[in-house]
């Protein structure tokens, strides 16, 4: 085997197999833990608001334990940043190099803080924390089992990101495809190995450990829905439209709420903390079903539960909560929300059709299916994914065509009014925050690709290179045996990108072009 070729097996088997097998075996017993431990907490406050409501008398002392939380929060959030907002947002901007973080602080922070959330029933869920835990562990495999090799830490937190979707969702193939469609928006063979090998070990570990307790690992567990028949096909098309229409609304929505919190910046963290925590208590007391994450609402619309109004009130509510719980920082998820919002839809058109007499009543569940998988495929600009975890989670393969129809034209909505995705909007934000004061430099250089190199046997466009890094050129060795496209040592790349952080952007250039 030549220099070469031993390279580029050791630059797969490490971080491919090795890594990837030990970050998913870790990722999936963390997020066993953090799932049991979330479940706990969201019963017991469940338990807690239904005394309260029984016994008005201690609404002083709910309001009261809801401060001390946000307190709790507020402390979290200052000392342990990285744990602020969505974990799937903060995950996606590491995955993409445009973030960084302390990967054990991350870790424990994300773990405590959620549980705060979770305790104090704030309207996010744990998918977002989980996805956050699992890219913290594959950064902590490189570090501390890889030398730090940089060229292989973006592909394991994916591979670890996959996993702990995949852990808390119960749904493995949307994990892989997480990784393509939402994470870095491209396929590349290594990209796949990696999320696979990891996404596998993990759901095994997950689900192995679930089984022992007795509880399921399932996210929802439902019946199939009675199949749409062709000739109601159509209203799986409003739903899509009307999920698009709201997918706008929504996003356009959080930058206008954004906007208004950034202009009372002056205002402390704390006060924003203490008065979600305490406004959350404050609805929730008259209306649980805002509270929490909204996998309650989701399993009692597909019952049928609920009026017109009150989905309708139930939408505007947690919507507002959402943004601004979202917007202050609280550490939470936004995907179980966000399909929450979905089924709310789904709900309304199904009201809306079923008194109308366009739609039979034992219909209803499949526009909640629908419902969910069109908001999620406009909001994220996921449309595969979506449907993926329809069929995965959902039981959704009686009616994957009307899952399909939904999607696809909630994403053309979205595509007409050219809004980008909810999760990239956050995903910006936070690299504008991270990036505010610091000047960006423009720089071009050549490397040499050394013997040792990472990119080595692989195509320009299947590696991960620093953010806004552009390859100009290549000049080919003409003495080098390669495959059609692929790099070779000898060959000298002319790159130009754009870094606040020149010196560490150099060094992760470095470690993939090898030791020079």
């Amino acid at each position: 085997m030549t220099r070469n070729r031993a390279t580029y097996v050791k630059n797969i088997l490490i971080p491919c197999v090795l890594f990837s097998i030990v970050t998913g075996i870790l990722s999936g017993g963390l997020i066993f833990l953090f799932r049991t431990a979330a479940d706990f907490v969201s019963r017991w406050s469940s338990a807690a608001y239904r005394f309260v409501g029984e016994n008005p008398q201690y609404v002083p002392f709910l309001l009261l334990c809801s401060g001390v939380l946000g307190l709790i929060s507020w402390l979290f959030l200052k000392y342990i940043p990285d744990c602020r907002g969505g974990g799937i947002p903060t995950s996606i901007g590491l995955m993409r190099g445009v973030l960084n973080f302390r990967w054990l602080r991350s870790l424990i922070g994300v773990f405590g803080s959620s549980m705060i959330t979770y305790l104090g029933a704030i309207p996010l869920g744990t998918e977002g924390p989980a996805v956050q835990i699992g890219t913290a562990v594959g950064r902590g495999t490189v570090r501390l089992l890889g030398r730090r090799h940089p060229a292989w830490d973006r592909y394991v937190m994916t591979g670890g990101a996959s996993a702990g979707f995949a852990a808390a969702t119960g749904a493995p193939l949307t994990g892989i495809l997480f990784a393509f469609e939402e994470v870095h928006e491209r396929f590349s063979p290594m990209l796949l190995m990696v999320s696979a090998m990891t996404t596998v070990s993990g759901a095994i570990t997950a689900r192995s450990l679930f089984a022992l307790t007795g509880s399921s690992w399932e996210m929802f567990r439902f019946t199939s829905a009675f199949p749409l028949p062709a000739t109601q096909f159509w209203v799986a098309v409003v739903v899509g439209l009307v999920c698009g229409l709201f997918a706008v609304l929504f996003t356009k929505g959080y930058g206008f709420f954004g906007e208004l919190i950034q202009k009372c910046s002056k205002v402390p963290l704390i006060v924003k903390v203490l008065c979600v925590f305490l406004l959350v208590t404050a609805v929730g007391f008259f209306c649980d079903e805002a509270l929490g994450s909204g996998h309650h609402v989701i399993e009692t619309l597909f019952v049928g539960e609920g009026t017109l109004f009150s989905l309708l009130l139930l939408l505007l509510i947690r919507s507002l909560l959402l943004i601004l719980a979202n917007h202050v920082g609280i550490t939470g998820g936004l995907f179980v929300p966000s399909l929450a919002f979905g089924a709310l839809l789904g709900g309304l058109c199904g009201k809306l059709l079923t008194a109308a007499g366009l739609l039979s009543a034992e219909y209803y569940p499949v526009l909640i299916l629908v419902g969910m998988c069109s908001f999620l495929s406009a909001s994220s600009r996921t449309p595969l994914m979506a449907v993926c975890f329809a069929l995965e989670a959902l039981q959704g393969l009686n009616n994957l065509l009307p899952v399909i129809l939904g999607a696809a034209f909630a994403y053309v909505i979205i595509e007409i009014f050219g809004i980008e995705g909810f999760v990239d909007s956050v995903v910006e934000k936070k690299v504008a925050q991270s990036q505010q004061g610091k000047e960006m430099i423009t720089v071009e250089r050549e490397f040499t690709v050394q013997p040792n190199a990472f990119v080595i046997g692989k195509e320009i466009r299947d590696v991960l290179w620093p953010p806004s890094c552009l390859v100009l050129s290549v000049d080919r060795n003409p003495s080098a045996a390669r495959g059609r496209g692929e790099i070779s040592a000898g060959d000298i790349l002319h790159l130009h990108y754009r870094t606040c952080d020149p010196s560490s952007t150099a060094r992760i250039i470095e470690a993939l072009v090898g030791v020079q």
